[in-house]
């Protein structure tokens, strides 16, 4: 295998070329801020105060009576609380090596294999090691902890956090073409770009 280090490329015309070392300084694996919903009861008392708020304000319209200000009062009561209720999860994503290694630590079981073809991991523990192992914040004072919390979130609060942990881990990143808009803003304000 060819190490690359017999030949030299040329430097672009107006660049500075860059070492490996400095290459290397610049990784800064993806992040995500996960907000979720702890009192999903809440969460679920919205969507019905919100229609009764709807009726409400049809039925004052009708007969003028004044029954929707009370709805909206206990809706924005509501509203705020489960506001209070949401937790942010800040996920980044961990090394390729550590993410192999991961799920080498979590194989699917030999009944998941035989129930499903190319399984590489096994979900029911590898979801929430994977959760746990990019978590910057909060952190739980145990892997115990994690796993007791885990288990008593509901499959949406779950998926929503295992949803985001996979999508930050498998993100890439493509630079498009620089934004046109911001250059013409910056020039009609006579700054350069």
């Amino acid at each position: 295998m060819a190490t690359g280090t017999s030949k030299k490329a040329a430097p672009l015309p107006g660049r500075v070329p860059l070492t490996f070392a400095a290459v290397k300084q610049r990784i800064r694996r993806p992040q995500r801020i996960v907000p979720l919903v702890m009192d999903t009861e809440s969460a679920a008392e919205i969507e019905v105060l919100e229609a009764l708020l709807n009726h409400t304000q049809r039925q004052d319209e009708a007969t003028g009576t004044a029954l929707a200000p009370e709805v909206a009062a206990r809706l924005q009561k509501v509203e705020a609380s489960t506001q209070d209720s949401v937790a942010e999860f800040v996920l980044q994503a961990i090394s390729h090596t550590a993410y192999q290694a991961l799920r080498k630590e979590h194989p699917p079981t030999a009944e998941q294999v035989s129930e499903a073809a190319n399984l590489a991991f096994d979900p029911e523990t590898f979801c929430p090691a994977l959760v746990l192992a990019q978590l910057l914040s909060p952190e739980p004072p145990g892997a115990e902890d994690w796993q007791e919390f885990w288990d008593d979130l509901s499959d949406g609060q779950m998926n929503q956090l295992w949803t985001a942990a996979l999508a930050v881990q498998l993100q890439t990143v493509q630079l498009g073409m620089r934004s046109q808009s911001a250059a013409q803003v910056l020039q009609e304000l006579g700054i350069s770009s």
